[in-house]
């Protein structure tokens, strides 16, 4: 018991010291999304803050694949386009409903049993406005990525993969690149994953991290206007150490589904 007590108020306080972003989302349908993953944690996380990943993005785009802590991104990239990987944009219903039958399909068929989901509830997805999709050469599409949008927040909401192999595997990174510079053209400064850590494989934590995800607490303030706004907006500051807990390999949570 002693024991016991012992860890939980040592993880309290290393969950202190991270860095917090305090978000004010909207009252409209894609706001209400980005608070969700914060509302349904116990009480005690609603308090002290939801330690979940977040990115922040560039300010002009262009600038989110520069630098060396990117390589790796840019390799996968540049292999993701020599196999003939593209991606488009979603908008015709139709081919949305295709999409989310064809997600909830390999959800519930992934080969991996932690990423296996026999009842995916992603219905939400079709409130959203941003659509994307990878396609492989032949058209097969090989990724889905829905993002709810609420001003200056993005909630990384559904970033699964449609299958496995080497084609779905480049297709993430080439898709974190492609929702990257979208969002920012959209004048989106934070992409929130939402997901509570303790629930994440690792291989899905260390794609986190070399993506640029970092750890911080999400806090809910009261939003004084209509759009959704960011009330710690510096989160630069926050370096690879502070984030050692990490996020989602190729997986996709059988909740929300951030990178898999």
């Amino acid at each position: 018991m002693t024991r016991r007590l012992s860890r939980s108020l040592r993880a309290l306080i290393a969950l202190r010291r991270l860095p917090c972003l305090r978000i004010a989302p909207s009252a409209g349908i894609e706001g209400a999304a980005i608070c969700a993953p914060l509302l349904r944690n116990s009480a005690l996380w609603r308090v002290t803050g939801l330690a979940t990943a977040v990115l922040s993005l560039p300010y002009e785009p262009g600038q989110y694949s520069l630098g060396a802590a990117k390589q790796t991104l840019r390799r996968k990239v540049r292999q993701a386009r020599r196999l003939g990987i593209h991606w488009a944009e979603v908008s015709d219903p139709q081919e949305r409903w295709n999409l989310l039958q064809l997600a909830n399909q390999c959800e519930r068929a992934h080969p991996h049993v932690i990423y296996r989901n026999p009842a995916p509830d992603n219905d939400d997805l079709l409130n959203y406005r941003l659509w994307l999709v990878a396609r492989a050469a032949d058209g097969r599409p090989l990724l889905l990525s829905v993002t709810p949008v609420d001003g200056e927040l993005a909630l990384l909401r559904y970033f699964r993969t449609l299958g496995t192999g080497q084609e779905q595997s480049h297709a993430r990174y080439l898709m974190t690149e492609v929702l990257v510079e979208r969002l920012a053209r959209l004048g989106v400064r934070h992409l929130v994953d939402g997901s509570n850590l303790f629930w994440l494989p690792n291989g899905l934590r260390h794609f986190q991290r070399m993506v640029g995800f970092r750890i911080v607490r999400l806090r809910i303030a009261r939003s004084g206007g209509d759009i959704g706004d960011t009330v710690m907006p510096d989160l630069e500051v926050i370096d690879a150490e502070a984030g050692d807990h990490g996020q989602h390999q190729e997986r996709a949570s059988a909740t929300h589904a951030g990178f898999s």
